[in-house]
């Protein structure tokens, strides 16, 4: 599918779109936040496309990959805890973790 050719899909096309391989988000202009949403569920990662994304995307992202932390600038700790929750390891792609991270990412 052409770039010219996405930009004339639906909401609910664009949203199948990036459930069928979520990089396509990178060529969506101005994605709503429920094509952001199935993009980033479907693949943590693909956050790493989405500009100013929202609290609840980030969380959906680190939620899917603890890892897609490394593509969020300046991450909550709420944002930090759900990536160590979901992955432990993804503690070494945050920089200056909140110590409560740190212990959560010990325990877990």
């Amino acid at each position: 599918m052409k770039i010219k050719q996405i930009s004339q899909l639906s909401e609910e096309q664009l949203i199948q779109k990036v459930k069928e391989s979520a990089i396509y988000i990178q060529y969506i202009k101005n994605p709503s936040e429920a094509v952001q949403s199935a993009a980033v569920n479907t693949y943590g990662c693909s956050i790493i496309f989405i500009k100013n994304p929202s609290e609840k995307i980030k969380l959906e992202a680190v939620n899917n990959n603890g890892y897609s932390i490394a593509y969020i600038k300046n991450p909550s700790k709420e944002i930090q805890l759900a990536a160590v929750k979901q992955n432990p390891l993804a503690i070494h792609h945050i920089i200056n973790p909140d110590q409560d991270v740190k212990d959560a990412a010990k325990c877990l």
